[in-house]
Formats: C-alpha cells, sequence, structure tokens
C-alpha cells in the first residue's frame, strides 16, 4: 500500500488544483466575430455579394467584356445557347458560393449532351452542371463532380425542371514569384444540402483532355457560368468573400495611426488624414502617413486609390506623388522615412519598388541606387488618368514580392530583406484619396 501512497497524493493534487483553477483564464473575449444577419430560404446573408437577384445582369459581362448575353425572365437567367459564357465584373479568390439551377424539363439528349452547363472559380477551376439524373456518363462528369479530377461521393440530383442548389466553399491556390505552386486550391460542395466533395484538393484547372496542371494566374479572378449550348437556367446567385480584412472602415481611423513629420504620432490639427465619403482623403499638405497599429505578413493587399487636384510644396509642381510602404517592423521608430518596403504610387511610375531605411529586394527589373536608396523601376505604365480609380495589388509571400497595378503584374522580386510589419500610405505632397484598402492572407 505504501509504494501507491506518493501515486494517490499526486492524483489528489492534481484533483485540488483543476477545481481551483478560474474557468475565466480559458475564456477569450476578443477578437469579437462581427455579426451577419442570415438570410431566410436561401437568400443572401446580409454580408453577402448579390450576383443575380432575378432582375438584371449588371453584375456579369460576356467573355469578351461585353454584356452578357443570357436571357432575363421571371426571376430566372438562362443559358442563350451560342451566346458563350458569362462572368462577373467583379474579382473572387477564397469565397462561399450559392447558386440555384434548373436544367430543362424537357429531356433533350443524354450523357454530357443533357443539360449541361458549369460552374467555373476563379474562371477555370469547374463544378460540373448535367442533368444527372437516371442519366448514364462518367462519374467524374456528372453533376456536382471537380470536372475530370473528383467524383461526387453521391449522387444528390432531382429530376429535370426541378430546381437544384450548390453551396461550395472555396480557398484558391497560391503560386511563388517563379510561377510554382505554393498551395493548391480546394473545394468543398454540397448539392441540394448534401455534401458531395468534401475539401478535395484540386489538381489544377478544367482540361478536357489529358491531365490538369497548374499555372500561374492572377490571386483574384471572376466566376463565370458555362454556355454548353444547352438552356440551363440559374437563379439566386450569390458569394462570400472569406478571409478579407478591410483595414479601411470607410467611418474613421480605426486600426490606424497617423504620424507627421513635425507633429509627431496621432496630433493632426489640420486634419491631413480624415475620412470623406466613405474613403481616406489625404490632403498630401504635410509630409507622413498613417499606419496599422498591427503587423502582417504573407499576405495579398488591394488599394484602390485616385488622385486628388491639390499638390504643395516642395512637390508643388510636377507628378503627384505618394506610396504604400510595408514591411515596416516592430521597435522601429516612426520617422520620414521609416525602415520598409515601398510600393510607389506616383504619377507614371505606380509600382516601382523603393527600399527605404537600409532595406533590399533582388529584381530581374532595372534597378538603381538614387536618393541613398534602391529603387526598382516597374516594367510599364498602366496608370489611368489621374481622374480615375486605379487599383494597386501587392502580394507578399515571405521574402518574395510582387506588385500589380489595374491587373498587371509592373515588379517583382525576391530575397526582400524584411518580411513582416506595419502598412503605412504616405502622405507626400499630393492630395489622394484611397476608396479602399483590404487584405487576405497568403
Amino acid at each position: 500500500m505504501k509504494k501507491f501512497l506518493p501515486l494517490l497524493f499526486l492524483l489528489a493534487t492534481c484533483l485540488t488544483l483543476r477545481a481551483e483553477i478560474d474557468p475565466q483564464l480559458t475564456e477569450v473575449w476578443t477578437p469579437v466575430p462581427p455579426v451577419v444577419t442570415p438570410g431566410l430560404n436561401q437568400a443572401a446573408p446580409s454580408d453577402a455579394i448579390v450576383l443575380f437577384d432575378g432582375t438584371t445582369l449588371d453584375a456579369w459581362t460576356n467573355d469578351k467584356g461585353a454584356p452578357a448575353g443570357w436571357t432575363v425572365e421571371n426571376g430566372v437567367l438562362t443559358v442563350k445557347p451560342g451566346a458563350g459564357s458569362i462572368m462577373t465584373k467583379q474579382e473572387f479568390a477564397d469565397c462561399q458560393l450559392h447558386l440555384e439551377w434548373r436544367t430543362p424539363a424537357v429531356v433533350v439528349g443524354e450523357g454530357q449532351g443533357r443539360g449541361n452547363s458549369g460552374v467555373f472559380l476563379q474562371n477555370r477551376y469547374e463544378i460540373q452542371v448535367l442533368d444527372s439524373y437516371n442519366n448514364i456518363t462518367y462519374p467524374n462528369g456528372q453533376a456536382g463532380s471537380i470536372y475530370k479530377q473528383y467524383v461526387p461521393q453521391v449522387n444528390a440530383s432531382r429530376p429535370p425542371g426541378e430546381w437544384q442548389s450548390y453551396d461550395i466553399i472555396y480557398r484558391a491556390p497560391r503560386f511563388n514569384n517563379d510561377g510554382s505552386l505554393k498551395t493548391p486550391a480546394f473545394a468543398t460542395v454540397l448539392h441540394n444540402g448534401v455534401l458531395i466533395q468534401d475539401h478535395v484538393e484540386l489538381k489544377g484547372p478544367m482540361v478536357f483532355r489529358g491531365p490538369p496542371s497548374y499555372v500561374k494566374h492572377p490571386f483574384r479572378q471572376p466566376l463565370s457560368l458555362q454556355d454548353h449550348k444547352n438552356p440551363v437556367s440559374y437563379r439566386n446567385i450569390w458569394i462570400r468573400e472569406l478571409g478579407v480584412q478591410q483595414l479601411l472602415n470607410g467611418k474613421d481611423l480605426t486600426g490606424w495611426y497617423s504620424y507627421l513629420e513635425k507633429l509627431g504620432k496621432n496630433n493632426d490639427p489640420e486634419g491631413n488624414f480624415k475620412i470623406a465619403a466613405g474613403a481616406l482623403h489625404i490632403e498630401g499638405k504635410n509630409f507622413g502617413y498613417v499606419a496599422t497599429e498591427k503587423s502582417y505578413t504573407n499576405y495579398y493587399l488591394k488599394a484602390v486609390f485616385k488622385w486628388g487636384e491639390h499638390q504643395y510644396a516642395p512637390r508643388a509642381t510636377g507628378k503627384r506623388d505618394s506610396g504604400i510602404l510595408y514591411h515596416f517592423p516592430e521597435g522601429e521608430p516612426d520617422k520620414v522615412w521609416p525602415k520598409s518596403i515601398e510600393c510607389q504610387v506616383q504619377e507614371t511610375d505606380c509600382g516601382d519598388f523603393w527600399c527605404v531605411g537600409g532595406t533590399s529586394i533582388d529584381s530581374p527589373n532595372h534597378s538603381a541606387i538614387e536618393w541613398n536608396q534602391q529603387r526598382v523601376y516597374r516594367t510599364e505604365n498602366f496608370e489611368l488618368p489621374n481622374t480615375e480609380w486605379n487599383t494597386i495589388e501587392i502580394i507578399c509571400n515571405g521574402d518574395q514580392i510582387e506588385h500589380y497595378v489595374n491587373g498587371h503584374l509592373v515588379n517583382t522580386g525576391t530575397k526582400a530583406s524584411v518580411t513582416s510589419g506595419k502598412i503605412l500610405l504616405q502622405s507626400e505632397g499630393a492630395e489622394i484619396y484611397y476608396r479602399s484598402v483590404e487584405l487576405i492572407p497568403y
């Protein structure tokens, strides 16, 4: 009995300590999830983007960018055979997609020729739409298949002429600068509420012949619906972007702090930085920046901007100038300008790298030392006229970085000497507006 006493004592002690542990120690109170109001009867949740509400095709174009040529009647969108596939004007990456579809009640054809269409995520990864009710075809091409890649776990098809639903959870692939795959795409599909694809790893885009393989493409791409010459109908199409962090809330500068060269931190009596009509308005009169309070690493960043009219000394004439600085490391002092890497936002020079405060990057593009800093020139000018909104996209992937201007890759670099930190929006003598700044983990 004596040899068991230490064990019994230890057990009793553990039980006593467990009883004395405050349950509040395991309560997590922040962050508080945002409120989303669910829709009723498959209607869109409050944070969804409605792509088709039964009235117009305003959210869509055809595959050549012209108006979509499908038929809208009685709240239903129907393929007009021969009109071509349609795609969303907006582009998406990680998402939750809901749509309802119906094959013709009058059965025509068989196999792949019967009620055929398709949902193409990022305009290339297909979830098959097909009349698969008592219709024999190859299983990796039936309704709910990841076309020619994965057979659905079950056939949950309803009879022709009845409405069916897809609920799809999609995770977009990530690529390295050299085009190699960082992480593949994944998809989960529910057909009429039944799980038929369970977080399957996609092998590449849809191909009709041969094995699929990944080819690097931009991170965000349109959703498209296929014209396969069958009058398949759709309704109630909505999408929720996943993982998107809106860094600007359109109301105030929550999550940011200001720094001005002559006034310091959070001291902006003239309102150099303010929210106006939902956009961040940077007057540009004083040199400085707004910076995120948090640091970030491995992300896709999208900023939409346009120039204002005002310019100030010492840049009262010439090119309007600003910039998006990132990888401003924790612990580094605020100053003009802090250690970071800059995506140049300057008229006709958008997308240049500036390596600020002794940072560095390797790039195949033309590089020079200017103002005692490394500058890497963008390949081509894709900026729109200064009265129009422009889109800057920055992908930070470890020590690899890419800059895009209005959808065009203009600069690429590797071996960046800094890989994490705060994000800054410059005030540098020119008035500029940022309509949105959003971030997605990469």
